[in-house]
């Protein structure tokens, strides 16, 4: 069994900044864990434990999206419920696009639709333990900009849970 989902990337130096900012956030008392610019990214749809032989018929699904190359910009931090600290995308719907394809061409496969609304973000922080002063360092970066970037591939990632966290792997690319 694999744990998957289907992500886009932004752009390694987008990735960089956002980084940066969570190193930020890390100056607070709060118990957090921060993403690596490398394990950033935009989840379109996280398909849980699968089994490896269904990994390829996935990757099928995936070439029949059509979408162009689009400009995603990063921008505003936020809170995403109570544990997660986010920047947010503006992408003109996009992504939500890109995950309302998915969804139809996972149905067959054995994949539910997504029930909840789709809310495009890149996450910097999962909030451990929360203290008062996270949210002075939040406040900071609340109309950050992390710039513009062109998104021209989906992406079929693989995360193994590890001790010291999560570690993606790219099982399959689809262009855009």
């Amino acid at each position: 069994m694999a744990r998957v989902f289907i992500a886009v990337e932004p752009a390694e130096e987008m990735r960089n900044r956002l980084e940066e900012a969570g190193m930020l956030l890390s100056g607070s008392n709060a118990r957090l864990t921060l993403p690596t610019a490398d394990q950033m990214h935009i989840t379109l749809k996280f398909l849980g434990e699968v089994q490896e032989s269904k990994i390829q018929n996935i990757a099928a699904a995936l070439e029949k999206i059509r979408s162009a190359p689009f400009p995603l910009t990063a921008a505003r931090v936020s809170t995403f419920g109570r544990r997660v600290i986010k920047a947010e995308v503006t992408d003109q719907g996009c992504c939500a696009d890109l995950a309302k394809q998915i969804d139809t061409y996972l149905l067959p496969l054995g994949f539910s639709k997504e029930t909840r609304p789709f809310s495009p973000h890149i996450t910097l922080a999962r909030i451990k333990e929360y203290t008062p002063d996270l949210a002075d360092k939040t406040e900071i970066l609340q109309n950050r900009e992390f710039g513009t970037c062109q998104i021209g591939e989906i992406l079929l990632k693989q995360s193994t849970l590890t001790s010291k966290g999560s570690i993606y792997s790219t099982l399959a690319r689809v262009r855009l």
